[in-house]
C-alpha cells in the first residue's frame, strides 16, 4: 500500500516534468529548425528580355542593379549568344581585364547563385564589350529573415574571400583572392547558442521542480 501511494504521489511530478520538457525544450528545437531553413531565393534576369549584351541607350546595368535588392540564395540569370560571362574581382572589373577571371561561363544560359553576402563583379569576355558598358556589379545582402539573428563580428575589410559559385555549364572557376567584402552571417552559431540556453533553462526548471516535490 505504501509503495502504491508513493507511485500515485510521483505520477503528478512526472506529468509536470514531461509538460515542462515539451514547453521549453521542444519549441526551441522547432524554432531552431525553422530558423535554419534558408529562405527561397529569387531569380533576376540580367538585361530583362534583351538579355546579357552590349547595352544600348535605354539599357544601364548599373541602374538596374541599384534598383534591385539581392540576397544570399538569390541567383542571376544571364541569357546570351556569342558571348560569355566572367566573374572577376574589383580591380579587373574597373580595368575591364578579362585575362584572369575567377570563373567563366559560355553556355548561353548561365545561372549564378549568390552563396555569400558581399560584392560580385561580372563582365563580358568578348573583346570590347566591357568597355562599351557590358559589365555589372551587385551588392548581395543577408536575407532579412536571417539578418535578425545575432551574428559574430564580420570579417575584417579587405580580407581575402572566395568567389561565389555560379550554376550552368562551361564554368571554369580559378582560385584567386577576391577583394570584395565577405561578411559571415553566423546563423548556425546563433542557433546553436540559443538552443543551448533553452536546454539549460529547461534543466534548471526541472531540477527546481524535483526539489519542490520531494
Amino acid at each position: 500500500m505504501a509503495a502504491a501511494a508513493g507511485s500515485s504521489r510521483d505520477l503528478p511530478a512526472l506529468m509536470i516534468l514531461t509538460g515542462v520538457f515539451f514547453l521549453l525544450v521542444a519549441p526551441g528545437g522547432v524554432a531552431a529548425e525553422a530558423a535554419a531553413a534558408p529562405p527561397a531565393g529569387l531569380e533576376f534576369r540580367v538585361g530583362g528580355p534583351r538579355g546579357w549584351r552590349v547595352p544600348d541607350a535605354n539599357t544601364s546595368y548599373g541602374w538596374w542593379a541599384m534598383n534591385n535588392r539581392f540576397h544570399v540564395g538569390d541567383h542571376l540569370y544571364f541569357k546570351y549568344a556569342n558571348d560569355s560571362v566572367l566573374v572577376v574581382d574589383r580591380l579587373a572589373f574597373d580595368a575591364c581585364n578579362a585575362g584572369e577571371p575567377l570563373a567563366a561561363f559560355a553556355d548561353g544560359a548561365t545561372k549564378f547563385r549568390f552563396d555569400r553576402p558581399g560584392f560580385f563583379c561580372f563582365i563580358s569576355g568578348e573583346p570590347g564589350h566591357c568597355e562599351e558598358g557590358q559589365r555589372l556589379i551587385v551588392r548581395v545582402m543577408v536575407h532579412p529573415a536571417l539578418a535578425a539573428a545575432p551574428s559574430p563580428a564580420a570579417s575584417a575589410p579587405g580580407a581575402p574571400t572566395q568567389p561565389g559559385h555560379g550554376g550552368g555549364g562551361g564554368g571554369r572557376p580559378r582560385p584567386s583572392g577576391c577583394s570584395c567584402s565577405d561578411a559571415s552571417s553566423g546563423v548556425g552559431a546563433a542557433i546553436a547558442a540559443a538552443a543551448g540556453v533553452a536546454i539549460a533553462a529547461a534543466m534548471a526548471t526541472v531540477v527546481g521542480l524535483v526539489l519542490m516535490l520531494q
